[in-house]
């Protein structure tokens, strides 16, 4: 069973989480991936469920430049979140808005989360289209 988190590494999360918003809201892929995700010596690492994984900034930038190009809003929403002293992990969803328009896309995701120098990013995030339950 899952140890839950402490409520100030859910408020650090959702923190870290807002910044991801809006950075996605404005476009700006870059802001989101360094404000994000651990620095690039610590490997962060990627999957969006459709191809091999992507290692480092520029390649996770690339990918949300795609992202940022198709849809004009991200809206994270945790549903489990674990943690010990130096890791965490969280299970959610995002619900993506498509730019011009129509319904909500749904993605589910498994993000771990490594408290760095500067507080917690996450280290490893695998998402995919669909529904987490």
């Amino acid at each position: 069973m899952p140890i839950d988190a402490p409520d100030d590494i859910k408020r650090i999360i959702k923190e870290r989480s807002d910044i991801f918003e809006r950075h996605f809201a404005a476009g700006d892929a870059a802001a989101l991936v360094r404000d994000y995700y651990v620095p690039d010596s610590m490997a962060p690492l990627v999957s969006a469920g459709d191809g091999p994984a992507i290692l480092g900034h520029a390649a996770i930038t690339s990918l949300f430049e795609a992202f940022t190009a198709g849809f004009e809003k991200a809206r994270q929403v945790p549903r489990f979140i674990s943690a010990g002293t130096d890791l965490a992990y969280e299970v959610s969803n995002s619900y993506l808005t498509p730019k011009g328009g129509g319904d909500e896309v749904e993605y589910r995701y498994v993000a771990t989360w490594r408290r760095c120098d500067d507080g917690w990013r996450v280290e490893a995030d695998f998402f995919a289209p669909g529904p987490l339950v």
